[in-house]
Order: structure tokens, then sequence, then C-alpha cells
């Protein structure tokens, strides 16, 4: 058998023993190779599958890969009835020797060869892989073809020599590739790393707290991409664990992709790598995204064989993510990844547009990082007063006709120019607005000239509700958004009530109103029911001084 033009001759079982890293471009590490000649010796199909760490689990890996080939084969027009060579490949675990490694792939042989019969295809030979020695199983003479070293380079009959003279060298093995991408354990980050995603689920709470973020996340990646074209390694720890988090939001990867130009191509291969690299347990699912992106960027350099050893590992991790199984198939069927950038380049465009919009209308009622800790103060303080009060029937309406006497006299001073309120005051507010009836005597129903006060009311309450006191958040979304649809801003409206609802699910008020919002109701109606129900409230008010 010889490569084209007999330029290389593989004329023994040393021969076909050693050219594996040269027909792969790469030496497959723990794995399945399998191979099915054509006219010339390197023409063919071929595919590697790893094999798993636990031998119980090999037979099924075996059958799953013959079936895989021959599919494989077929869709390349290559009929593998006309021979197969199979290679296994392992290095020894501690405590074997090369020779035990050899002895335990023996079965894989014979699985192997059945399954690969079972689909019409024949076996050629089979070759063992181990420790620079091979083993070939479908010899059966004792001592004969077990543990031989593979040719010495400086034999002019072996391949490498061959190759040598032709000024090519032999592929990386698997597990040198894989230290690009592949993640090493640092407890002191990875508690970094766990803060920062719990802080990142806080945020994304609500679809608000979700676009704010992905906003933050898509101008991280800019920035991280521009230190790395200036020649950075590196990022802080702060930035890091952001960008980790940040890029599971599946628009974020696709800002990501879209940083896949021909001259970013090696800084974008850097900064996934090297992100990659800090996704160690318990965050390997945190990886799966960031190894992606870098197959991507690896695909788009033409190195197919570290963009499919990247996602093998995310697709290991987790085999339902669509964006690494659609890229995966794509290497396969040869495609054009620059259509893949191209299709991220119009997604992000639009997206942005996007969610710059959903951020500024979003910024009306979204907690900020100002104040948080006094707004976190007033309230912790006011919860366990409230709820000392409205422990009795009598406390309880002394703080519901409160609260709206409170909303009152807030009201007069937006309206006098003095949009600010005391701590203690706000937080009063929002706490006596989880009361359903005292929510329900704050809805909305004066003249349209008060709509705007009101408005501003309810978004500067809204954004004082701030961790962990986010379920408070959901009264004053409702009230901001039944103003904002009064006055025909039902964009804003929207977005408030579905932020109410991403909070609880359960929030009837806020449903009743986005669904009447969706089947363009008018909220004339609507507005008739809270005035009967605000003029009810005000009949039944007692003495509060009897109280």
């Amino acid at each position: 058998m010889s490569t084209p033009d007999n330029t290389i001759q593989v004329t023994s079982l040393p021969n076909l023993a050693e050219i594996l890293p040269y027909l792969l471009d790469h030496y497959p590490d723990d794995s399945i190779a399998l191979h099915a000649p054509g006219p010339n010796f390197h023409d063919g199909p071929t595919m590697t599958r790893p094999l798993p760490e636990d031998p119980a689990e090999w037979r099924t890996t075996a059958e799953l890969a013959a079936r895989q080939f021959v599919a494989y084969a077929h869709d390349k027009g290559h009929n593998p009835d006309q021979g197969v060579i199979i290679y296994l490949c392992r290095e020894p675990r501690p405590g074997q020797t090369p020779w035990d490694t050899a002895a335990l792939l023996a079965p894989l042989t014979d699985w192997l060869t059945t399954a690969l019969m079972e689909h019409r295809a024949t076996v050629l030979q089979t070759i063992g892989l181990v420790a620079n020695r091979w083993w070939a199983y479908e010899c059966h003479t004792e001592g004969c073809c077990e543990g031989e070293p593979l040719p010495f380079p400086d034999d002019p009959t072996s391949v490498t020599a061959q190759m040598t003279r032709l000024s090519r060298t032999p592929g990386p093995r698997t597990r040198d590739i894989i230290k690009e991408f592949r993640a090493t354990a640092d407890p002191d980050f990875l508690k970094d790393l766990h803060t920062a995603a719990l802080r990142y689920n806080t945020r994304c709470a609500t679809n608000a707290g979700r676009n704010a973020t992905l906003s933050t996340t898509c101008a991280q990646i800019h920035a991280a991409m521009n230190r790395f074209r200036d020649g950075a390694t590196a990022l802080n720890r702060a930035l890091t664990t952001q960008l980790i988090v940040g890029l599971q939001d599946d628009t974020a990867v696709e800002a990501g992709m879209a940083h896949a130009e021909d001259d970013d191509l090696p800084h974008a291969r850097r900064l996934w790598a090297y992100l990659a690299r800090h996704c160690a347990e318990p965050f390997t699912h945190e990886a799966v995204p960031i190894l992606t992106l870098f197959a991507f960027v690896a695909w788009r350099q033409s190195d197919l064989i570290a963009a499919r050893l990247a996602l093998r590992d995310a697709i290991t991790t987790d085999p339902d993510y669509e964006l690494a199984i659609g890229i995966h198939l794509s290497t396969i069927d040869g495609e054009d990844p620059r259509e893949h950038l191209t299709a991220a380049r119009e997604g992000q465009a639009q997206r942005t547009a996007h969610l710059q919009h959903a951020v500024q209308v979003a910024s009306e009622y979204t907690p900020t990082d100002t104040n948080v800790a006094r707004y976190r103060e007033a309230l912790d303080a006011a919860t366990a007063d409230y709820f000392t009060q409205v422990r009795t029937d009598d406390g309880q309406a002394l703080a519901r006709y409160g609260t709206v006497d409170i909303i009152d006299g807030a009201l007069t001073d937006f309206r006098n120019g003095r949009p600010q309120l005391m701590n203690e005051i706000a937080a009063r507010i929002i706490l006596g607005l989880q009361d359903r009836e005292t929510r329900d005597a704050a809805l909305s129903t004066d003249e349209e000239s008060d709509l705007a006060y009101e408005r501003q009311l309810w978004g500067y309450l809204a954004r004082r509700c701030v961790p962990p006191h986010t379920d408070k958040a959901p009264p004053p979304l409702t009230l901001l958004g039944w103003v904002a649809w009064r006055q025909g801003d039902t964009v804003t409206a929207s977005h408030a009530f579905t932020d109410a609802l991403d909070i609880n699910p359960g929030y009837t008020l806020a449903k009743l109103l986005l669904d009447g919002i969706r089947t363009e109701c008018d909220p004339a109606p609507f507005l008739a029911t809270f005035r009967d129900e605000a003029a009810r409230f005000t009949a039944s008010r007692p003495d509060l001084d009897t109280l």
C-alpha cells in the first residue's frame, strides 16, 4: 500500500502501526481509530472515538463506533466491505505494563469485528498501540507481533524516515492538544466563580435584569477581545468570572462568535482557551459554550482536530447543547464556517438593537448598584416592624389605610418637584403594597395629569427592591405597568408585567393586565372596574382614630 505517487511505502505491519499520527494529523490518545484505505492508502474515511476510562463501557463504545463509521463511510461514497483497519490506542495506567494494557484492549477486537461484519464491513488488521509499542491482534502466532517497538526514525524503510525526507512531521498527541483548553483546578478561583454565579442568577431573576446583565456581558467580551488584541494573556479575576457566567446566555455566545474575523482569530482563540481552562469541576458545564466558541475559531483556522476535540468535550458534558452539535455536524459535512460567522453577525446586530431598547425601557424601574446597602437596610429594618403591626385585624386595617395615606403624601411631594422619599418611607410603602387590597387601592384611577407622577413613584419604589427583597417588586412593577398602559406605552407596560411574573409567576394581576395588552384590549373597562373598587375602598374606610 502506498500514498499518492508512491512516495510513501506502507508495506509492513510496523509501517501500518507508525503511520497513524500522519494519517489523522494527530495521535488519538485513549481512542479507537478506524480507517478504510482507498486507492492510495491514506485516501478513504477515518474516524476516532474516545475510549471511556471504565473498560466496562468499552463494548457499547465499540459497537456504536462501528455503526457510526460504516454510516460515515457510506456518506463519503466509500464501501467499507473493501476493508477497514482498526487502531486501539491507550497508555498504561499506574501499575500497568504495556502488555497488561494490550491484553485489556484485546476484547475490543472481537466486539469491533463482529459489529463491523454485521454491517458488511471487512476488517483487514487490528493494531494496538501502547507506550510506543504495537500489537497486531489478527496475528495468532505465539510471541509474534506482540509489543514490538515502533520503528526507529533512522530505519530508512520506516514511515517516519520517509515522512522526514518529505519534511512532514507527525501530528501532535491528543493529550498535548487538549492542554490548550482543558481546565485545571484553582480552589480560590472556583470560590470566586461560585460567588459570581450566585450574583449572576440574582441579577437575572427578571427579564429586565437579564437584559441588563447581557448588555454588560457583551461589553465585557468586547473589552476582553481588545486586551487580547493588545497582547494580554490573562484577565483580572473579576472579569474572568463575570465572562464565564455571562457566556451562559446564548445571545452572549452569539456575540462571541461574531469576533471571528480573520485578523481576530488568534486573539479570540487565546481568549476562549483561557476562559475554558478556568472551568474546572464543579463548573465544567459552564465551559460548554466557551469550548464551542473555541471550536468555532479553530474551525475558522482550519484546525479541525482541535475544533473536534473541544466539541467532544462540550458535547460529552452537555449532549443537548445545540450549537456545539450543529458546528460538529458542519465540520463533518465540510461546510464553510464563514456562513456561520455571517449568520452570527447578522443575529447579533438584530439582538443588539433589541437589547439596547429593552435595557433603556427597563432602566426606569431596574435596581442599580447605587445605594443598594441603604435600600436593603431600610427594608430589613421596616420588615420586622411592619409584620408585627399586621398580626391583628385592626393592625391590618391601620397598615392598609396608612399605606394609602403615605402614598398620597408621596405623590404630593412628586407633584411639587420633590421626587425623593426617606428610605424608611419608601420601605414602608413597598411593604404595604404586598397586601392585595392596598395594592388595588393604589391602582391608578386619577386623571391623566397625574399619570407621570404615579409612574415616577412606582419606578422609584421598584428600583429599591434590591436583593434579598426582589420578591417585593411585583406590586410596584404592576402598578407601573398599569400607568404605562394608561399612557399608551404598551412596551414598558409589557416589560414591567413580564418582570413581575418572572419574580412571581403566580402574580395574578400582572398576568391579567399582560394578557389584556397581548389581546389588544381597551384599558377603559379595567379603569372603570378599578375606579369602582377604589370608591368602595374609600367608603369602607373606618375611623382610624377609634382603632
